[in-house]
């Protein structure tokens, strides 16, 4: 596992300073977040339909909370359509001033990492601050693929990225950083 990567309250103002300097200048935020725990006590639920468990319920805004102290709460939630992405989504506005657009799109149910790329790239609009809310194994690969390392993607947790790419469609591994990760058991 990796640690959160704290910098201080103002690391964004360091890492993106107003005036251009030597160091690379970062454009855009993605934030991957996996659903909070689901509850499987209710075997007539289809898998799309399963919603969270009390743990979910509690893990979800606390993991706000940790985004919003790090001054990232995003502008757009891309998310998957299934129940669970739904609730982790809504209880994560509840906890926020600033309430993002939320997009569901059935692309991110248990998409591949290719798959969320492309939905990125399709509806990542023009926002800084992107969320993908989606389901393992494809958040954990696409997280690992950006990363270039393997980052485990247990439920709830965050993996925020530094882009350099100006275009949401044109981002590749080559234009982000692995800045931030956080789990719920680590909070």
């Amino acid at each position: 596992m990796y640690p959160a990567l704290i910098i201080g309250s103002n690391w964004i103002d360091k890492i993106m300073p107003e005036e251009p300097s030597s160091t690379v200048r970062f454009s855009r935020v993605l934030i991957a977040m996996r659903h909070a725990k689901s509850d499987w006590s209710d075997g007539s639920l289809s898998d799309h339909d399963r919603p969270l468990n009390k743990r979910g319920c509690r893990d979800a805004p606390r993991m706000a909370h940790w985004l919003d102290e790090l001054n990232l709460v995003p502008d757009l939630i891309l998310s998957s359509t299934s129940e669970r992405t739904r609730q982790t989504a809504a209880l994560m506005r509840q906890e926020w001033k600033r309430d993002p657009v939320v997009s569901y799109t059935q692309s991110l149910y248990l998409a591949g990492p290719d798959a969320i790329k492309k939905t990125i790239g399709r509806d990542g609009c023009d926002v800084e601050r992107l969320m993908v809310l989606a389901h393992n194994p494809g958040i954990a690969h696409f997280v690992s693929l950006l990363a270039g390392k393997q980052v485990d993607m247990p439920t709830a947790a965050i993996a925020v990225f530094h882009l350099t790419a100006e275009d949401w469609s044109k981002f590749n591994s080559d234009d982000v950083e692995l800045v931030q990760y956080m789990r719920p058991k680590a909070l």
